[in-house]
This record gives C-alpha cells, structure tokens and sequence, in this order.
C-alpha cells in the first residue's frame, strides 16, 4: 500500500474509504474570525521548484539535486495526489465522493492562462461536501461548476478516458479528497513535476500496473500513444508492445484503447520489487 493507504486508508485504499470524503475534514472557525492562511504549499513548492530549475540552467547539478531532494523529504510527510485506473473513477463517483460537480482544470489555468468557462471545457471534478461550498472560493472557481449525477459523471469521465486524459485523485488541505483530475503531459502540473523533475510524492502511482497478454495482442498500436509515464514502448523483435512494470503507473489509458482486451490490471503488490516503487 501507498503512505496515503497507510495513513488514511483503515487497511484499504485511501480514496475508497468514504472517510476521506466526509465534512468532518471541514473546521468550523467563530464568527467573525479569518481563515489561517496555509503556508508552504504550492507557492511554497514553486518557489524551491524555480530555484532548482534555475541552479540546473547554470550548471550547478549539485545544488539542483539538493533542492529536489529536500522537496521530496518534505512531501513525504503529506498526501499527495494518485493515478487511478478508470472503473475506480467511475466506482468512486457513483458511490463515494458525491455531490460531484465539472469544473476547470486549475493546470491549463496556470499553464496555458486558459480558463474554462462550461461544461463543453470543463475536464476536471470537484468532490464531496466541499462543492457545497465553492463559490466562497471565487478566484479557483471563477469559471463556475456544473453539478452532476453520479451517471452523467460516469459518461464524463469515460469522455476524457477516450480522448487520453490521465485520472488522478487530489487531497486537498491535508487528508481532504476534493478533486478528481482529467489531464495530459504537458499540461498537467503534478505529471510534469513527477516525470520532469523527480518530484516523488507530489503524484503517486496506482495501486495496479499494467501487462500485456501476448496470447491475445495482436499488434495493432492502438495503445500506443497513450501513455502518459514513458512505460509503453513499440517491441519491434515480436512486432508488439511491452510495458515497463518499473514506469507504469496503472492509469489503464493503454487497457481502455485495447478492443481486444489483451491488457490487463495486475496489483502492484503481487510483485516483490514493485510492492514499494510508488
């Protein structure tokens, strides 16, 4: 299991533990008394994260390996985000993190100055009794939400599995489980962070991986193209493709390209060397 399983997942998966969703995350403060503002969180990453960047354009390796590795000691010690495979999303909307509503993507925001404005735009999802609440945060809302049935969740989830979209679930202020990301390299920010600069913990793989069954593959391709981690690669010897166990972070997108079912979802701990690559 993942720290998140350990710390918050009573001996399953985190994100389907309905305690994790709930408004007892939520602290109530007295009238009239204002927020305590949340340090050391993106803007504090960003910060560390630029002076990593800007130590490796001027050679300094040493200095960039350092900050990236206080970093990942740091968040460590939090949750983070998770890859999940699509029916665990589907499951999760229909049965646990509900009211579910579409929103933006805060990383096409912040990537692109692109601010999706309806649910024709919308990729992401807001979860739990938190959604209840969202326009008293006007500035990561500002294009609005759109609620949705845990049906019409489920179709729009699919949607974005189809068109390539990585799935991936997000605490937020510790242990609260409040979005449901639908996003791709290079837009998404925690995939850039973790494939781009060693950033561990930020995003997390998915409790299975993936195999081929070779039986039943035929080589056709269709799944290449797909992967988000680099684990899926073209094996010209056999005229098939071959996933890497090590890189694959069990986000299934080659497994829902596959017409023939010639992929399938193995959990990470059945084996030995991957029971801790997370």
């Amino acid at each position: 299991m993942c720290r998140m399983c350990e710390w918050l997942g009573d001996g399953d998966i985190w994100y389907k533990n309905p305690r994790n969703y709930a408004n007892r995350m939520y602290k109530l403060r007295e009238p009239g008394k204002k927020a305590t503002p949340f340090t050391g969180g993106a803007e504090g990453l960003a910060s560390g994260l630029n002076r990593a960047i800007q130590a490796k354009a001027d050679g300094d390796l040493e200095t960039y390996q350092q900050i990236i590795k206080e970093i990942n000691e740091r968040d460590a010690t939090r949750p983070g985000g998770q890859v999940l495979p699509l029916q665990d999303c589907i499951d999760l909307v229909r049965d646990i993190g509900t009211p579910v509503a579409a929103m933006h993507c805060i990383c096409r925001k912040t990537t692109r100055a692109e601010e999706e404005q309806s649910i024709n735009e919308y990729s992401c999802l807001g979860l739990g009794t938190g959604m209840f609440k969202w326009e008293r945060w006007p500035e990561r809302y500002r294009g609005g939400v759109q609620f949705l049935t845990p049906e019409q969740a489920a179709e729009f989830l699919e949607y974005w599995d189809q068109r390539g979209m990585v799935h991936m679930v997000m605490q937020e202020g510790g242990d609260f489980i409040g979005g449901l990301c639908n996003c791709d390299y290079p837009d998404c920010v925690p995939i850039r962070q973790r494939v781009d600069y060693g950033l561990n913990y930020r995003l997390t793989k998915g409790e299975n991986i993936c195999e081929v069954d070779y039986e039943r593959c035929n080589g056709c391709g269709e799944c290449l193209g797909r992967c988000q981690f680099n684990a899926l690669k073209y094996e010209a010897t056999i005229d098939k493709p071959n996933i890497d166990p090590m890189m694959c972070f069990g986000c299934a997108l080659c497994m829902t390209a596959c017409n023939r079912q010639a992929i399938r979802l193995v959990p990470r701990r059945q084996y030995a060397a991957l029971q801790y690559v997370w």
